[in-house]
């Protein structure tokens, strides 16, 4: 009886082990990726899909308001996981994509070409 209970708990032991080494090696990846204009660029088109801005409600469809609650908790785990490796990145990703746009804004007005609003300024 007890060499059961040990070998359980070394079986537990090591399944925590190889756990915390994923997750080690999962924030790793996420911080070279985020190292990346790709990457951040994949991780900005993953949490806009992901609808975190948008509002989930849907009072003609439960299931679609489902669809688009689960869509955000996927978008909330990646945000969680940027935060884990550092709470600087979702931050400066937003800041980099509005800075971006300011860029392209004013090489519009340069331009002589209006904005997506059709405005000039």
């Amino acid at each position: 009886m007890l060499d059961e209970f040990q070998a359980r708990e070394a079986r537990d032991v090591e399944a925590r082990k190889h756990a915390a080494e994923e997750e080690a090696d999962l924030r790793e990846a996420f911080r070279l990726m985020m190292e990346t204009a790709e990457g951040k660029r994949v991780v900005f088109w993953l949490l806009g899909r992901a609808g975190l801005y948008a509002n989930a409600f849907d009072a003609g469809s439960e299931a679609a308001e489902r669809y688009r609650l689960g869509r955000q908790s996927l978008g909330l785990e990646i945000l969680q996981k940027l935060d884990l490796v550092d709470a600087r990145l979702y931050p400066r990703l937003l800041l980099e994509r509005g800075e971006a746009r300011e860029l392209e804004r004013a090489a519009r007005v340069a331009g002589g070409k209006p904005s997506e609003d059709g405005e000039y300024a």
